[in-house]
């Protein structure tokens, strides 16, 4: 693609979303017919004016533009957007060996104009009952949320949210969440949102960069707003969880999270900006903010096997010729090494290769792997990690890895076993309303005492 260092955006709202006509394209966020219909048109402006900005502020990041002009009014959330990318940035860089400092200044000196300051401001007046939200992935998250969410008695409705930028995975998760819904009786809608290609570093033909999407998280709970509105629904519950309120240091010397916009702060945060889309109707809160990543596994596929039948947590499909997993990445070697742990049969959830063996090596941070994430070398990953091997050496696990696991650190992990399951099988303080609160910790409680 030529080099474009301007790039004008002329936001439409349309019967179907939100459309943005911009030099290299038209690109579209199209909700199903009720439920953006149904959304008064002063709520369409101002959810206007607030996506267009947020579902494009990080394209100066992937491309070589260096300033955006928008047709629309400055935006009533752009002080939360900005909070958002500053503070994202410092994780975004860490696995592509790019500078913080350096991309802290591109971001300030990034020009973001709009046609004008007259800022429209949120809140429409709705109605609240027992139904929740759900931005549905496929992952352990969001599936044990839902499946916790039905449990203590509130009304589950899943979200699928499909970029268009990876079609084999969201062909995949769109065929699996679709049969959830039928079988388990669950409310499921999609929403095609193909402005994720602005912030794809492929579109624009530049080298590889998580800084595209720094801004997923707050993008699915503003795109829920009028699901919110149409459903009744009282709550957004995020899949955010513990791992992603461990701090790393990076590469570069600066303190980073796993997923700024999951950890604890930003579920607040976010909970406070849909209040205000909502007049303090809706919130935003995660049902597994207590829980780490193995303990999330165990809960969801031994609690509620029906649900976790349908994970998939690989996000390399879009390289890969396989049609679930595609072996080959930290994601795959990790929910396989968890799902060992508690004595779940790998081909239930449709691996068919043992990720034990040795070419998988360098997936595993505990073995000091080449094919990692930088946070998963942290000290809490490579822990995690061991204690997972633990369980599943003694659980009768087979495989070069295990094998590998007896020699080297059965010894260390046998000695700290019970601070090992102290650490990530302990309930972390969580911030949730009483009426969903005991219920909830019932539950965990219950599933972490077992064996």
């Amino acid at each position: 693609m030529n080099k474009l260092e301007a790039l004008k955006i002329n936001s439409q709202i349309t019967k179907r979303g939100i459309r943005l006509n911009t030099r290299v394209g038209a690109f579209t966020l199209d909700y199903p017919d009720n439920i953006w219909k149904a959304y008064p048109e002063k709520g369409k402006e101002v959810l206007a004016d607030n996506l267009t900005h947020l579902l494009t502020i990080n394209i100066p990041f992937v491309s070589d533009i260096k300033k955006i002009e928008y047709s629309t009014s400055l935006p009533f959330f752009r002080s939360f957007i900005y909070h958002l990318i500053a503070e994202g940035i410092p994780s975004a860089v860490d696995d592509f060996s790019n500078d913080t400092p350096e991309r802290l200044k591109d971001f300030h000196n990034i020009g973001y104009n709009f046609s004008d300051h007259h800022i429209k401001m949120p809140g429409l007046k709705q109605k609240a009952g027992k139904k929740a939200i759900i931005p549905f992935s496929l992952g352990k998250d969001s599936l044990l949320t839902t499946a916790v969410a039905r449990e203590i008695g509130l009304e589950p409705v899943c979200i699928y949210i499909n970029d268009t930028v990876s079609p084999p995975e969201n062909r995949i998760k769109l065929q699996f969440a679709r049969q959830l819904s039928k079988n388990l009786d669950i409310k499921f809608y999609a929403v095609k949102n193909n402005i994720e290609q602005l912030n794809d570093f492929e579109f624009w033909d530049t080298k590889e960069s998580y800084l595209g999407y720094m801004h997923m998280i707050m993008g699915f709970c503003m795109i829920a707003v009028p699901f919110t509105y149409y459903e009744k629904a009282k709550y957004i519950l995020l899949g955010n969880q513990q791992n992603m309120n461990f701090k790393f240091k990076g590469s570069d010397g600066f303190w980073a999270y796993p997923a700024p916009d999951q950890r604890s702060e930003w579920t607040h945060l976010h909970s406070a900006m849909i209040n205000t889309f909502t007049k303090g109707v809706s919130s935003v809160y995660s049902l597994i903010e207590p829980l780490t990543d193995i303990a999330i596994i165990k809960i969801l596929h031994k609690r509620y096997p029906e649900f976790a039948k349908y994970q998939v947590s690989c996000d390399c499909l879009d390289a890969s010729y396989q049609k679930r997993w595609c072996h080959n990445c930290s994601k795959c070697a990790q929910t396989f090494l968890y799902i060992n742990a508690f004595g779940v049969k790998p081909e239930t959830v449709g691996f068919h290769k043992n990720l034990f063996n040795k070419k998988y090596q360098r997936h595993y941070s505990l073995f000091g792997g080449s094919a990692v994430e930088e946070h998963e070398c942290a000290q809490q990953g490579r822990d995690e990690q061991l204690l997972g091997f633990l369980l599943a050496t003694e659980i009768g696990a087979e495989g070069y890895l295990i094998d590998k696991f007896k020699i080297k650190y059965f010894k260390e992990a046998k000695r700290r076993k019970k601070e090992l399951i102290k650490q990530f099988f302990s309930l972390y303080p969580a911030h949730l309303p009483d009426e969903i609160s005991k219920k909830t910790m019932r539950i965990y409680e219950k599933e972490l005492q077992k064996p």
